[in-house]
């Protein structure tokens, strides 16, 4: 149960921050999420607690809604007064009570008054912890039973008196009164499952017990507090009874466990920031060391203890520290420090005796009224209670009255029920007596009815005779929508045959092109190697050894080329591209570089990735060569070739500046050049081959003159195909 109380608090939390980190205003709403928020930590991290309430006093003038406001001071004084900032406590106390005063809060007042009277007891101030506590009492008697705030609020803070008066008891030693009270506020807070007001109640019973000198008992209680506190996530109250359990531990002469539990509580309380309490819990610390003979230790926590309660001013601390240090300096053999030391607690201690005496004397002019107005308290509870009773008895007097009106009431309508009965029987006779005569007519018209079924049976002949016909027309076109089903399957298998006929003839076409495709392929490699041996030929002839070896290096190298190329129907196109370089390369040699070239590749192509249907390219470079640049030559006889992507094809164009496509000058040829070339006619050939694969895309060639009359262009455009 505790893991859920603090896994359902956690996401509490978490909501709350995740709504103040999306609010951008400073407004009464995100006033009280982070008031809230504070309310959150105020046990387990009093710090941080303090940081998200000066949050909302920092826009304090924005808000609207001033009972906020006023809660906000007084959760500021609640928080400083855990860590031990008592000015600055009473401060916003005081702050939260006028704002309340003027908003006329009541219970927010008695709030305002019972948290500065718990100040004034932690300070030994009893008169005017226990003036205040009255004034409390007081305006919470005043609230009237119609006020808002509901009876689980009422019985909360009357719970939180029987506590408060029981602080005051213990501290004037009556101690009988005082367990008796935090009895009573253990029992208050039971009924309402108020664990974490249970939490002081046993704690402060044990400080009644350890007053009394029974550490068995004030180890028992505390303990149970402790426990409570740590399974409700209460840092504070956990933190105040480990260092209870310190000091218990070490006067039962149990010195190791009240060392541990004092180390313990100062980690705690430093976490905590509560410097009042670590000046007691460094004295226990000091205590235990003494005892168990470590007077340096001893010494070093008792410095500390003092220096804590000289910051704070709070007497009982330096008593003490003071006293702890002179027994420590006297074993130590200090003389002087030990003199010293207990100078100071002589000092402190005539300084807390006179102020008891005073106490004594306010507490015995008070103690009457204290009484009297307790005992007032207890009569008008036991009044409330009485009358309480009465009303309940008036409420059972009532539920009985209103029972016996409720039973006369059925005992009315039961005799209604009853005349009603007896009406109805009545006129069941009547409907009786005319029923019987009503039976008389339907015999009659009985008699007519016969007559009219026998007729209905005749035109019934007829309905079968009629139905007889239908169905037998409907199993004829039962019969006749068969054999047209069997008709039309018959239909649709000749037709799947024929398709698969077409497919078939489709195929077979396909196949005899590709055989097509490979025959001229096969008439143009002779073709090409008689062009080359020609070349060849003439160097030797010429005695021209080193061109005609280099020449035969490259003829070798297109050679594997054209080999390895011809028994395929298409190549990548970087080898056809290499191919027809290494042609026209041979070719320029042959001629002793009578005319220049040039080879482009648009910018996103990359050869290797597509194919090109190999030896169609080089007809058009030797015609351009043979019959373009050779037969007439010029000092700038250029050839150019270069191959881009045009809407889905590869066009390759062949471009050169000779004597034109329709000219017909015929001067005489070098030696070794054929006449006759069947190249263009074997790409035309092949050209339609490739068309009559192709659906979609359609290759083509065109030959026309270059700019200005001059040369031929030579085009070629064949569909992509991706090499896979």
């Amino acid at each position: 149960m505790g893991g859920a109380k603090v896994y359902a608090q956690q996401k509490k939390i978490d909501s709350l921050e995740r709504a103040i980190l999306v609010n951008p205003y400073n407004n009464d709403q995100k006033a009280k999420d982070l008031f809230f928020l504070s309310i959150s930590f105020i046990s387990s991290n009093p710090k941080k607690s303090l940081v998200y309430i000066d949050q909302v006093l920092s826009f304090e003038d924005n808000i609207k809604e001033r009972g906020v406001l006023a809660s906000c001071y007084r959760v500021k004084g609640a928080i400083l007064n855990i860590l031990a900032r008592f000015p600055e406590a009473i401060s916003a106390l005081s702050s939260a009570l006028l704002k309340d005063k003027a908003e006329q809060n009541a219970y927010g007042i008695a709030g305002d008054l019972s948290n500065m009277a718990t100040i004034y007891l932690y300070q030994s101030n009893f008169p005017q912890a226990l003036n205040y506590y009255q004034q409390a009492t007081k305006m919470l008697s005043q609230i009237p039973e119609t006020d808002p705030h509901n009876y689980k609020d009422r019985k909360r803070d009357e719970a939180a008196i029987y506590g408060n008066i029981g602080l005051v008891y213990m501290e004037t030693g009556d101690y009988a009164k005082a367990i008796d009270h935090f009895q009573k506020a253990i029992l208050a807070h039971g009924k309402l499952n108020n664990n974490m007001g249970i939490i002081p109640a046993l704690g402060n019973i044990g400080n009644v017990y350890n007053h009394q000198k029974n550490f068995g008992k004030a180890i028992l209680y505390a303990t149970k507090s402790a426990k409570l506190a740590d399974s409700l996530g209460d840092k504070v109250s956990y933190a105040r009874e480990t260092g209870n359990l310190a000091s218990y531990y070490s006067q039962n002469g149990q010195y190791d466990l009240g060392l541990n539990y004092s180390l313990k509580a100062i980690a705690l309380n430093k976490v905590l920031g509560n410097t009042k309490s670590i000046g007691f819990n460094m004295q226990n610390a000091a205590e235990a060391y003494a005892k168990k003979g470590d007077l340096e230790s001893s010494k070093l926590y008792g410095l500390g203890s003092l220096k804590i309660g000289q910051n704070l001013k709070i007497p009982e601390i330096q008593r003490d520290a003071s006293e702890g240090l002179s027994r420590v300096y006297e074993k130590l053999k200090l003389t002087d420090s030990a003199l010293f030391y207990y100078k100071k607690y002589s000092l402190f201690k005539d300084s807390i005796n006179n102020s008891k005496k005073r106490d004594e004397i306010a507490k015995l002019s008070i103690q009457y009224e204290f009484d009297k107005k307790e005992v007032t308290y207890q009569q008008q509870q036991a009044l409330a209670d009485e009358q309480m009773k009465q009303q309940r008895l008036q409420l059972a007097l009532n539920v009985e009255q209103l029972s016996a009106s409720q039973r006369l009431r059925s005992l009315q309508q039961a005799q209604l029920q009853n005349e009603k009965l007896q009406k109805e029987e009545q006129q069941k006779q009547l409907v009786i007596s005319m029923n019987n005569g009503k039976l008389q007519s339907v015999k009659v018209k009985q008699l007519s009815q016969q007559q009219k079924l026998d007729k209905l049976e005749l035109k019934q002949l007829w309905l079968y005779a009629v139905l007889l016909v239908l169905l037998l027309s409907s199993i004829l076109l039962f019969l006749y929508n068969k054999y047209r089903i069997r008709q039309l399957r018959f239909k649709n298998t000749l037709q799947q045959q024929q398709a698969a006929q077409v497919n078939s003839e489709l195929s077979y076409q396909n196949q005899l092109s590709e055989s097509e495709l490979k025959a001229i392929r096969s008439q143009m490699n002779p073709h090409f190697i008689f062009n080359v041996l020609n070349s060849i030929e003439s160097y030797i002839m010429d005695n021209d050894k080193k061109v005609a070896s280099r020449l035969i290096q490259k003829f070798a190298a297109l050679s594997r080329l054209i080999l390895e190329n011809s028994i395929k129907s298409m190549v990548t196109a970087d080898r056809e591209w290499k191919a027809i370089k290494l042609y026209t390369e041979l070719e320029a040699m042959r001629y002793d570089h009578a005319f220049s070239y040039s080879f482009l590749v648009d910018e996103a192509a990359e050869l290797k990735d597509f194919l090109l249907p190999p030896m169609l390219i080089q007809p058009l470079i030797e015609n351009a060569i043979l019959h373009g640049l050779i037969e007439s030559p010029q000092p700038d006889a250029h050839l150019a070739v270069a191959l881009n992507f045009e809407a889905g094809y590869i066009c390759i164009t062949v471009a050169d500046n000779g004597i034109g496509y329709n000219r017909n000058i015929k001067p005489l040829l070098p030696k070794g050049i054929k006449e006759k070339s069947i190249g263009l006619q074997s790409i035309l050939e092949r050209v339609e081959m490739i068309n009559r694969q192709q659906i979609d895309f359609k290759a083509s060639f065109q030959i026309r003159p270059g700019n200005n009359g001059r040369g031929t262009v030579a085009t070629i455009c064949l569909p992509v195909v991706k090499a896979e």
